[in-house]
């Protein structure tokens, strides 16, 4: 018999809202918990993207977390458990927890008094380390496995051009993307942001115009630009990473762990270590691109023939495609389960 598997949700425009939407539709749950925290984020809410679930409006409470872990084995949450007692209230009750770690986010050190899920998820190399000393010799289980690309979802097209495009997203701690050194190195190329302030305040500083709110879906943002430039200052594989690959685009990143671990060298540009970040109690390394390395970097990939480049990139996504992933997905829930 196979575990009866729960999974947290979200059903908002985000990076996260779309990651555990994938989760739901690949993993198939026995049950879905959808947590709507509009009233603290504001973001629009698309009940549509679930079917059957149960809809926990705001942070659950005790009652609520114990509702929700009824009648299942294994519970599958994003980034985090909602309230820090869900996992001692499922040991408690008996039901395994696993948690897909943003390592940026991960805090378990500054709460001790709290239980840790029984499996954590890496979706990359980055910070592994720090995390396997900290939670394994607590008895955690530690797998690290890539978020997978759907590719059901964004189009592969092939490219015959090789304009840049770089998604800014929404503003991060340090210009974690990396757009303002984009900007300095590409000064007319694509900017993609779901921020209006924030394309209006890089429309001032920057007098730049080729920026982009609104974009109806995700999929659509991919035909922008032929080369994704991604001088991120830090952080794990990220969705604009994975879906541009997928969608047939070079991908431009800093040499730096994890991107060095899964795109060619020849794509990589070298980074300068630009100081320690203070997130959530713990120091994580910064790195910054110069925009004449960047620029030049971005000129040696426009010289080079975009049919093959963008063969590469989808050789890539192949790699990391739900339905090669799915497999060591389903069996990280069964081996925690059975043990």
């Amino acid at each position: 018999m196979k575990p009866r598997l729960g999974v947290i949700v979200r059903a908002d425009k985000t990076g996260l809202g779309y990651q555990t939407k994938a989760y739901h539709k690949w993993l198939k749950p026995s049950k879905t918990i959808l947590i709507d925290i509009s009233n603290l984020n504001g973001n629009t809410q698309y009940y549509g993207w679930y079917e059957d679930k149960i809809i926990i409006k705001g942070l659950p409470n005790i009652e609520q977390i114990k509702h929700m872990l009824a009648d299942i084995d294994v519970l599958l949450t994003a980034e985090t458990p909602y309230n820090l007692e869900l996992y001692r209230i499922a040991k408690d009750m008996g039901v395994k927890t696993i948690c897909v770690e943003n390592p940026e986010f991960y805090d378990h050190k500054k709460y001790p008094q709290y239980a840790l899920p029984d499996m954590i998820i890496l979706p990359s190399t980055w910070l592994e380390a720090d995390i396997r000393q900290h939670a394994e010799p607590l008895g955690v289980k530690v797998v690290q496995l890539h978020h997978p690309v759907d590719r059901q979802e964004i189009t592969y097209r092939p490219r015959f051009t090789n304009k840049t495009l770089h998604i800014a997203g929404k503003p991060a701690t340090q210009d974690r993307n990396g757009t303002w050194d984009y900007l300095r190195a590409v000064p007319n190329g694509k900017v993609i942001t779901q921020d209006k302030n924030f394309a209006n305040h890089l429309r001032s500083r920057f007098r730049h115009s080729n920026i982009y709110t609104d974009i109806a879906d995700n999929n659509l943002m991919y035909s922008y630009g032929d080369i994704m430039v991604l001088p991120r200052k830090y952080g794990g594989n990220c969705l604009p990473l994975n879906e541009a690959l997928a969608s047939g685009m070079p991908v431009i990143m800093p040499d730096i762990t994890p991107n060095n671990n899964l795109l060619p060298k020849e794509w990589l540009v070298p980074a300068t270590f630009d100081g320690m970040l203070n997130v959530r109690g713990d120091n994580i390394s910064m790195f910054r691109t110069e925009a004449p390395i960047l620029s030049q970097k971005v000129k040696e990939l426009q010289s080079l023939d975009i049919t093959v480049l963008s063969r590469s990139a989808n050789d890539i996504a192949d790699t990391i495609r739900w339905e090669v992933m799915l497999p060591k997905y389903q069996n990280a829930v069964e081996s925690l389960f059975y043990g």
